[in-house]
This record gives C-alpha cells, structure tokens and sequence, in this order.
C-alpha cells in the first residue's frame, strides 16, 4: 500500500488554547531520529501555579492521556529535518507540503476522527497515562494525544461534539473533543497533535522543524481545557396516606414546596413547585438543573387545607452530577376539613382597574365583601 508522506518544512504549530508546550534543552544538531525521546504532560503549568484557572478541581477530575501514534518521523536526505510518513488506518490523512495552523488543526479533528471511530477504535501506543505524572519514553515520531477522565473507559463515555467560534472569521465551528468530569464540573480537551523531537519557536511564536536551533527530545505540554458546571435534579416525592372529602365533593389537595439550593455560600437555585392529589397515593415532581454539589432545602410551605405533616420540618439533600436525589414528604387528614372548612378566596378587578377581596362563605373580615357578583371574572385560590 502506498504511504502518505507528510513534511515539515513548514509552521507545526499547536491549536491555539488547547495546549501549550514549553521544550527542556537536552539535544544538538543534527537531528538523531534514533534518539528516544519522551513526553510529560501536566493539567495546568507546574511552573506558573499563579496562573492555573482550575487548580485542585481539576486535579481531581482524575484526567489520564492516550497517545496514538500516526506517523513514523523519516529524516530528510541533505537536510536537517524529516518528513512524517503516515501508517495504518492514518494513511488515508491528506495536509499540504506548507501546512498552516488550520491545516493542523484540521489533521488532528480527521486523526481522531479516526482513532475513535465510531465502529472501529484505534489501540493506543500508550494507554491511560496520568497526567502529572513521571515523562514517558516514545521513539521519533507523530502522536495524537487524547485526554480524558479516568473512570470513563468507553469511547462512548469520553467522546463529545462541542461548537466553538472561529477566531478569525467568528463562525461557529463543531469539532470533536473528549471530557473528563470532577464532582462539579466538566472538562473538555481538543485532541492534540504533537511532534518528537521538534524545535523551540521562531521570533514569530510558531515551531518548524526547518527552524534554526538546537534540537529538543523531552517535551512536556500543559493543558488548558475548556469546563462547564454539570447539573443534577431533584426529586419531592410525596405521600398522602389518606384522603377526604368535603361532605361527599371531592376537592383537589394541592401541596406547595420552596426548594432553595446552596452552593460555597450562595444561593444558586430558588424555585417553588407544587403536587396535587385528588385521591390518596403518592405523586411526584421532578426539578432539573440545579447546581452539582449543591445543597438543596425544601419545606413544605402549604400542606393543603386539613392536612398536615406526619414528620414535620425541611428536608435536605446534596445535588450529585447527572443524577436524581429524592426527599419525601408524608400528609396525613387532621381532622379539620369536615363540614365545610375550606375557603376560597377570589380577588376581582373592576372596571377602574381596582382589586375587590371576596370569599365563600364569606369570612367576617375586615376588607372582604363577601361572594363576588357572578358575572364578574375570578381569579381564586384556595387557602
């Protein structure tokens, strides 16, 4: 089968804010291609703790590396480069003998098109490497580096589609990229193309293998993903073991809930909702999107009219990523319901735009004017 044969001679350079390598000094011209050279990978630099934008969090998302290996590295005859001669299920890879960044970053989304196919997966050369750990020794050569969590071994599990805008033109553009997950956010990675041994930047910031310089083996790189907050929901479970009428008239029992959701100090979830029985049973009601981690208090506000708690006060519940946590709640009669004790109010605007309180049966208040008029328009509640 013939090989595809990929130079260097022009800019390799790196996706602009997915990862950022910094070489260690430890070669000399002319290039040895039989020297092993090795890579170390960091979440964020290990150098420059001041600018790290996720620190522990991230160290905590468990992320380990999948290096793939694409291309052998083939020195160049009279000169003091190579070329990268692509194997495998990588042959099919097409990029121009003067490569742009654009022209990378499109390889990279094709290799790891193909490394996690959808049907047929790639093996890595070297598997769930962790992050931050001791440098890993590779032969010459072109990889592709995929990070993702530990825990999620499946390609299904770690593979994502994300839409990003372009910083040039703007457009929003959907490419392939893989996650890792803390207990609070998710973390996303572009995968990365990345070329042993290579040479520092030029005046320009961009790396060449026909650059002037020294050449370098040991490379660590440092990534710099995106993250989003993951969500979790909440399920008010509640249980009305008995129920009763009113002299022989069935009325609905509605149950209102405050469900408040607080996170390092600050409230980051207010809703209220409500469960409503016209028999006795149990019923539920399900809140999405709350924060993950999360601290959630709910309390009962309303029990409905002749109810009331079998155990009373809030209840509370930690919020956990893609997941539902439920409370429960339990109403039993009170007794108080017979003979007619529910009232309704009504509030009625009148022509003037001015609010009338009315009630049935009418309560002995002062402000309240008794049953409305019936062709007026009623707004009511139930109290």
């Amino acid at each position: 089968m013939k090989k595809k044969w990929i130079y260097l001679l022009a800019a390799m350079v790196f996706a602009v804010g997915v990862c950022a390598s910094q070489p260690v000094v430890s070669g000399a011209a002319p290039v040895d291609m039989d020297r092993t050279c090795s890579l170390q990978v960091f979440p964020e630099n290990p150098d420059k703790p001041e600018e790290d934008k996720f620190g522990e969090d991230l160290a905590s998302a468990d992320v380990v590396i999948d290096l793939y290996y694409i291309a052998d590295a083939i020195k160049v005859p009279g000169y003091d480069t190579y070329a990268f001669q692509t194997v495998g299920r990588y042959q099919s890879l097409e990029l121009s003998d003067t490569p742009s960044a654009e022209d990378w970053e499109h390889l990279s989304q094709q290799a790891a098109e193909l490394a996690l196919g959808e049907d047929d997966t790639d093996t890595p050369i070297k598997s769930a490497v962790e992050v931050g750990s001791e440098s890993v020794s590779l032969d010459a050569g072109l990889y592709l580096m995929i990070a993702r969590g530990a825990a999620l071994t499946s390609v299904a599990d770690y593979k994502v589609e994300v839409t990003q805008s372009n910083e040039e033109t703007e457009e929003a553009v959907t490419r392939l990229a893989t996650i890792a997950n803390s207990a609070k956010y998710q973390y996303t990675f572009i995968p990365q193309l990345i070329s042993l041994p290579t040479k520092g930047a030029d005046e320009d910031g961009e790396v060449n293998t026909g650059n002037p310089g020294e050449w370098y083996y040991d490379l660590t790189v440092n990534l710099k993903p995106e993250r989003t907050a993951r969500y979790g929901a909440l399920e008010i479970v509640k249980t009305l073991s008995e129920y009763e009428s009113e002299e022989g008239i069935e009325s609905p029992v509605t149950c209102v809930f405050e469900v408040t959701g607080i996170l390092n100090g600050e409230e980051v979830y207010s809703e209220v909702e409500s469960i409503t029985f016209t028999k006795a049973g149990q019923e539920r009601v399900v809140l999405n999107q709350i924060p993950a981690l999360a601290e959630v208090t709910v309390r009962e506000v309303y029990s409905g009219a002749g109810y009331e708690l079998t155990v009373p006060g809030d209840r509370t519940a930690t919020i956990a990523a893609n997941e539902i946590v439920s409370v429960d709640f339990e109403n039993v009669y009170n007794g108080q319901r017979r003979g007619g004790h529910g009232i309704k109010n009504q509030f009625v605007q009148d022509e003037n735009g001015v609010w009338h309180w009315h009630s049935d049966p009418a309560q002995d208040t002062a402000g309240n004017e008794g049953t409305p008029p019936s062709h007026l328009p009623v707004e009511a509640a139930e109290e």
